[in-house]
């Protein structure tokens, strides 16, 4: 999913970049960019000429047809569509729209992908015997707790202590010590996906949890960075999931 997520966030980027040199009014028709809708109306209008031609029957037409649900906000979108167009040079048309038109047959297979996999993701994670731990976790919401659980996985052995699951995290910095000189510095070496997830978790906790907000203001005027506060609170709460995982115990927070 988070691969799917960035090469999502990658296509929409390009296919903005391409609409703003010759289409763009098509960024802002409708709430999201790799939206099924306004993937479906680029692939239909490539054209900002033709789109511009539509009559408003025409337009509600396919917006019915793509379950549009809001029909209060259908004139000012068609308002847009014929006051925002700015019709670039044939020539620049002619190059620009097989482009756009590739990268939304791109977006449309990830978009998909994405609904299916989110999909079987949450069916398995449902069925999973371990599910009641991380479903009580604060802030960890509909994605984050069946990333987290399968980040930990099954095998309570694979992690035998709460250290090595910081170190794979890579929450925690590496310590050297040589003779009474000791250098402390930011670990490199680590799962960097799963560093992403627990860093999310954490910074989110920090608007849910009193101990979680307490902590990170606390460390806060020490640190570096932002980051490096909130990279120090999942450092933290590594340590309490890894107790809970192995204990089989939901979260509590009392």
């Amino acid at each position: 999913i988070l691969h799917l997520n960035k090469e999502l966030v990658r296509n929409t980027n390009r296919l903005r970049a391409v609409l703003l040199r010759y289409y763009p009014a098509a960024v802002h028709l409708f709430s999201k960019l790799d939206a099924p809708l306004t993937l479906a109306f680029i692939r239909t209008y490539p054209d900002p000429q033709v789109a511009s031609r539509l009559s408003y029957e025409e337009f509600t037409t396919f917006l019915r047809q793509h379950h549009h649900t809001r029909p209060k906000k259908w004139p000012n979108i068609y308002n847009m569509l014929q006051e925002g167009t700015l019709f670039a040079n044939p020539t620049i048309i002619s190059v620009y729209s097989p482009q756009a038109i590739t990268i939304v047959n791109i977006l449309k297979v990830l978009v998909e992908n994405k609904a299916y996999w989110m999909k079987e993701l949450t069916r398995l994670y449902e069925n999973h015997p371990d599910r009641y731990i991380f479903a009580t976790l604060p802030a960890a919401g509909d994605f984050l707790q069946p990333a987290l659980l399968a980040k930990l996985g099954d095998d309570r052995q694979r992690f035998p202590s709460p250290k090595v699951l910081q170190a794979v995290a890579g929450t925690c910095p590496v310590t050297k010590r040589s003779g009474k000189r000791q250098v402390i510095y930011f670990r490199r070496a680590c799962d960097h996906e799963f560093r992403h997830i627990v860093q999310q978790w954490a910074r989110l906790t920090i608007s849910e949890s009193p101990w979680a907000e307490a902590y990170y203001r606390s460390v806060l005027p020490g640190c570096y960075s932002d980051n490096d506060a909130v990279r120090r609170l999942a450092n933290r709460w590594l340590e309490i999931l890894w107790r809970l995982w192995q204990d089989h115990k939901p979260y509590d927070q009392s």
